[in-house]
């Protein structure tokens, strides 16, 4: 809501005809191009320097070993003496500021502007890129990959084919589920009777 009122107010682009989005980036703010003549910017290196740094900071740091035990039980985590507050406010500060790289990579990397629609559910396709990964910090980085493909081939055979774009949402629904009794099988064991 407050970037919709600052692409209606503040930040408006006087020269975009009346669509809320903010005047276009000058070229020194915008992310190079790794390739010319492909999408493909710094701001993918940057997830990766980000990925890499959040597994350092996991598996390497007190932080880190703070944040596990929070996640794995809280209940747990209170009484080894983890303040569960201040643990859960420090990585919603570090997941947001991480949100804020993305969207920024995007801005200065893609769109060249800020507009209200800049996430096509971008949250919950992190939701399945995460649970895909097994919440690991590099695995995110293949799952994404794996994710972007099927986005990127759903669109093409959209245009190529006209199949529905739809078949991306469903591969990777059928993925998520299968991850997800992958999951439950490595749980719980079947005993033959």
């Amino acid at each position: 809501l407050f970037i919709s009122y600052l692409l209606e107010g503040p930040l408006k682009d006087p020269m975009g005809m009346g669509w809320p989005k903010s005047p276009a980036l000058p070229r020194d703010a915008r992310l190079p191009r790794i390739v010319e003549g492909l999408r493909l910017h710094w701001g993918f290196a940057l997830a990766l320097i980000c990925a890499a740094g959040v597994w350092v900071m996991q598996t390497r740091t007190t932080l880190g070993y703070e944040i596990r035990a929070v996640g794995q039980n809280q209940q747990a985590a209170r009484f080894a003496g983890i303040p569960v507050g201040r643990v859960l406010i420090k990585t919603a500060l570090i997941s947001g500021g991480l949100a804020a790289l993305a969207g920024f990579s995007e801005v200065a990397g893609l769109k060249g502007n800020l507009t209200s629609d800049l996430s096509p559910d971008f949250g919950y396709t992190g939701i399945i890129v995460a649970m895909l990964a097994l919440l690991h910090p590099l695995g995110v980085v293949v799952s994404a990959l794996f994710v972007a493909g099927i986005f990127v081939g759903a669109d093409s055979m959209s245009r190529a084919a006209e199949v529905p774009t739809y078949i991306a949402d469903i591969l990777l629904a059928a993925a998520l589920l299968f991850m997800v009794l992958a999951i439950l099988l490595t749980r719980y064991r079947v005993v033959r009777g």
